[in-house]
């Protein structure tokens, strides 16, 4: 039993070692038996070549050349040693295109003449009865290639199967080291068969496949000892002990293959070669039993050391110039296949450090800051400084800004994590990694380094802006503590220098400076107060900072504007807000300005000027808010400190005084007061007063400007001022219409002393100079008068018919003025209460300022026929009132003063030949006259009447007759 399974064994063994040799037999056979193809079809090729030759030698008269394409042969295999090749020939005509097409025969190109179609006749191929033959495109066909690797793939596909059966069959009862050894000899099999290949068949592509399985039986015959437990405790298949044997099969396999990489050198075999480093690299890393960020830091100094390499080869081989040796041409291809594979490597593992650089940074912020247990080692610190460095060796040598902006990444992470190893305390790791960041980008900048770039500038800034920051809750937090501090202070002003380069290159930056340096405040702050115990308020030191800027500024000549007016504003806005008393920052900043305009000229002096005072203004009140809560008298010193600045910019050049700049400044000052005196209802009447004398000012101020707008705001600003002083101070009647009238009058007669209520601007086309305030005081005036008393009433008619009159001087208005002043004088002389008249002469006396206004129309409009009857019209309704009054009352005399006047006006009309007024007064009269005398006129009998009327018609008659002839 024992011997028959021994000799089983030896069978098995015996058909598995000679399976092989049994496939690479029937490989060369098919490969001998291609060759014979390949030269048949080779040498019929050549013979119809030869005939066609002959045939066109000849010269016949008709020849016809016609083509098949490639497709058309078909080429059957009937026995392997006779095979026919058969051809079918297409009856198409010869193209150009055809004609000029390169045709292959054997080793040879046949090119149709382009002028081989220019005969008279047509040429013919003439027929060869003994065979078909045609003109053949022979293709470029590498039979040898696809036919070996077919013969090559279902040999390894057969060996496969062996192995597979074998191992399901009778694998299992095989001891170790026999299982061991037969997966050496598999390996020794192959590496002999693929000898036998290369030297002794010549079949290169064949011996590479044993070549490459050979090597895998290698690793497999180490992973089999392993797994065994035959190289002994240390290198098994359990735990972390596999990766002793994964690296020793790794290192085998990759001796193996770099053995054979001058022979088989392809791209493809020598990338597996350079890749099947890596996986050593990883299973050593294994070996070494490192955690996770360990073994990323191993593959990082790996993969520098592979972009070292290339680049040192790639320097040296640039100094030496080209080799023509072929072990030269081999080593450059060798050694570009490895830069692009060590540049590859390279990234691969950067991204991996750069996720784990994001991963450091959120422990860096949970540990740091909340646990405490967050740890930076210095091998971490070594692999990013090396992923630095060759991210710069691959920058150099491909500038672009993608790689420029990688390399300063690169060195951000590496200084921050350089920091972090320092063994001191957290506040100093943040300052000494903030201080290489700052001293790179500065080195970079100053001596101009090829790597540097816009996008890392902005990078290194943004990191060291968060060092500052971090520095600066570090310091918050530790108050008593002067190190913390003065390392805050220090990144404070390194971020200020980095930006001051930024502002040589960009100077719209030169400002952040100033802004940066403002952390400072916070720092010395704390420096007076936690360590130093002096009790400094924070608004001093801002102060202070805000004064020493403003020196630098002014001796730097235009850098920190911007912000120490920034930072001056915000600070007294703060302050107000938080209602804290301050030093004045507003007072500070208008002494900043005024100095910086003296040597300037033009626009610019003239705009720092506008800014103090703006400043100096805002200031003013502010210490004004400090001394007293009344706003009116606020206001006052705001507007006195106008005042003096306005007359100050006047006396210097007169041409200001119609600038937009002061006049909307002295406008918005004015308004201010205003608004204080009416949102205060308890001010004192004084207060009114005072804001009566600045409008006074600030009107003549914007009257003389030509700001017509302006002034109206002004004007309509104190128009509710005799309502709000009747109802808040109990002024009566007589006070508040005396002293309105007062004061219109006396400013009427001052302003029409020296200018019309409007009047043309002199050199400018449309503008005018309007007085506002006395055209809009008319609603003032109408209100006033119509709530006041009848003497009053009589009084303000007649200041009204003075505010029409001020528009007499005006072309166009003038008649329409002094005919409402008339009519307004009339209605005076009607309100008044100061003179009784008599009963029995009260009407007439009331008619005459009716009579007088409409004999003031023919003045004043002239003897125009509208006027004329107008006139008429108004003196027959005078006539008539008065005729009314007398019939009504019949009184007699009413009467007679009805005839007298109507008397007057017939002997005048006869004086002057008015037949319209004979007519009319003399009816008058008559009527008049026979209405008196009714009484006598009726006691007369009826028959009297008959008479007269009779006598009337006889004498009408008589007249008409009379005419008629």
């Amino acid at each position: 039993m024992e011997r028959g399974m021994g000799m089983e064994w030896f069978i098995i063994l015996l058909i598995w070692l000679v399976a092989p040799f049994a496939e690479l037999a029937a490989i060369i056979v098919l490969s001998v038996a291609n060759s014979r193809y390949k030269k048949r079809i080779w040498e019929l090729t050549r013979e119809t070549y030869k005939a066609d030759t002959e045939t066109q030698d000849k010269g016949p008269a008709d020849i016809k050349i016609q083509h098949e394409r490639p497709a058309d042969i078909e080429i059957q295999h009937e026995r392997p040693a006779d095979a026919e090749v058969r051809h079918e020939r297409p009856a198409d005509a010869v193209t150009q295109h055809e004609k000029s097409t390169a045709w292959y025969g054997p080793g040879q190109a046949i090119v149709v003449p382009e002028d081989f179609e220019k005969g008279e006749t047509a040429c013919q191929v003439p027929e060869i009865p003994h065979k078909q033959t045609a003109l053949v495109r022979a293709q470029k066909i590498d039979g040898g290639f696809f036919q070996g690797t077919a013969a090559l793939v279902i040999g390894v596909i057969f060996v496969v199967l062996a192995g597979l059966i074998f191992a399901t069959t009778a694998w299992h009862v095989l001891p170790s080291v026999c299982k061991v050894i037969m997966v050496l000899g598999g390996s020794g099999l192959f590496f002999g068969a693929s000898r036998a290949a290369e030297k002794y068949f010549k079949i290169e592509r064949t011996g590479q496949a044993f070549y490459i399985l050979g090597s895998v039986f290698l690793f497999l015959t180490i992973l089999a000892a392993g797994y065994f437990g035959l190289l002994g405790p240390e290198f098994i298949l359990k735990g972390e002990n596999r990766y002793r044997v994964l690296l020793a099969g790794s290192i085998a396999t990759e001796i193996a293959l770099f053995s054979k990489i001058r022979r088989f050198h392809n791209k493809v075999y020598t990338r597996a070669c350079l890749w099947g480093m890596t996986v050593s690299m990883c299973f050593l890393m294994g070996a070494l039993k490192l955690k996770w960020p360990d073994c990323m830091n191993g593959m990082m100094y790996y993969s520098f050391l592979l972009i070292g390499g290339n680049e040192v080869y790639r320097r040296k081989s640039g100094l030496q110039g080209s080799m023509n040796d072929p072990a030269d041409r081999f080593i450059d291809e060798f050694m570009g296949e490895f830069g692009l594979f060590a540049v590859l490597q390279f990234w691969i593992i950067s991204g991996m450090m750069a996720y784990k650089a994001v991963a450091g940074g959120i422990g860096f912020i949970i540990g740091i800051l909340f646990l405490g247990i967050w740890e930076v080692t210095f091998w971490d610190t070594l692999a990013f400084g090396l992923m630095a460095a060759g991210t710069a060796l691959v920058a150099l040598r491909r500038r672009s800004p993608e790689m420029k902006m990688l390399h300063s990444l690169s060195m951000m992470i590496f200084f921050q994590y350089a920091g972090f190893c320092i063994p001191v305390d957290f506040t100093y790791q943040v300052f000494f990694g903030a201080v290489m960041t700052a001293v790179w980008f500065l080195a970079e900048r100053r001596f101009e380094h090829p790597l540097s770039n816009q996008a890392g500038g902005c990078v290194f800034s943004a990191v060291l802006a968060i060092d500052m920051a971090v520095l600066l809750l570090d310091m918050l937090f530790s108050r008593d503590s002067l190190g913390n501090q003065l390392a805050a202070s220090a990144v404070v002003i390194l971020l200020a220098a980095v930006m001051a380069e930024w502002g040589r290159r960009y100077p719209v930056l030169r400002g952040s400076v100033a802004a940066v340096l403002f952390a400072l405040t916070l720092t010395g702050w704390e420096v007076f107060n936690r360590t130093l115990g002096m009790d400094v308020g924070y608004d001093v030191v801002v102060w202070g900072y805000v004064l020493i800027v403003s020196i630098w500024d002014m001796v730097k000549k235009d850098r920190f504007c911007i912000p120490i007016l920034a930072i001056g504003t915000a600070a007294q806005a703060v302050a107000r807000l938080e209602n804290q008393e301050t030093l004045s920052f507003f007072l500070l900043l208008s002494v900043y300005l005024l100095v910086k305009s003296s040597g300037r000229e033009g626009t610019a002096r003239e705009r720092f000027i506008r800014g103090s005072c703006l400043y100096s203004l805002a200031g003013v009140y502010l210490l004004a808010e400090g001394t007293t809560a009344n706003g009116v008298l606020r206001m006052v010193w705001t507007a006195a400190v106008y005042g003096l600045e306005y007359a100050s910019v006047i006396l210097h050049d007169r041409s200001k005084i119609r600038d937009r700049f002061w006049n909307c400044t002295g406008m918005t000052v004015f308004l201010m007061m205003m608004g204080a005196f009416y949102s205060d209802p308890s001010l004192a009447l004084w207060n009114m007063i005072l804001c009566m004398a600045v409008f006074a000012g600030a009107y003549v101020m914007l009257y003389r400007s030509g700001c017509s707008w302006l002034h109206l705001a002004a004007a309509a600003a104190v128009l509710p001022l005799p309502m709000i002083a009747a109802a808040r101070y109990g002024l009566n009647e007589n006070q508040v219409y005396g002293a309105t009238a007062a004061l219109l009058i006396l400013s009427g007669i001052l302003f029409r002393r020296f200018r019309p209520v409007m009047v043309r601007r002199e050199g400018e086309s449309g503008g005018w100079d309007v007085d506002w305030f006395h055209i809009l005081v008319i609603f003032v005036l109408i209100p006033m008068a119509w709530e006041a008393g009848r003497g009053w009433q009589c009084a303000y008619i007649l200041l009204t018919a003075l505010y029409v009159l001020q528009f007499a001087v005006l072309e166009h208005w003038k008649r329409a003025a002094f005919t409402l002043a008339a009519a307004l004088a009339a209605a005076a002389f009607w309100r008044q209460p100061f003179i009784r008249w008599p009963e029995m002469l009260s009407l007439e006396i009331q008619l005459i300022p009716a009579a007088g206004f409409i004999w003031s129309l023919g003045r004043i409009w002239g003897d125009r026929k509208e006027i004329t009857n107008l006139q008429t019209v108004l003196y027959c309704l005078c006539l008539g009132a008065m005729a009314s009054d007398a019939l009504s009352t019949g009184a007699v005399w009413d009467t007679l003063i009805l005839e007298a006047v109507n008397l007057a006006v017939f002997l005048l009309a006869h004086m002057r030949k008015c037949m319209r007024w004979i007519r009319i007064s003399g009816i008058i009269v008559i009527l008049v006259a026979l209405y008196m005398t009714k009484d006598f006129w009726l006691s007369l009998s009826w028959w009297v009447y008959l008479l007269a009327a009779g006598l009337g018609l006889i004498v009408f008659a008589a007249v008409n007759e009379m005419k008629k002839r």
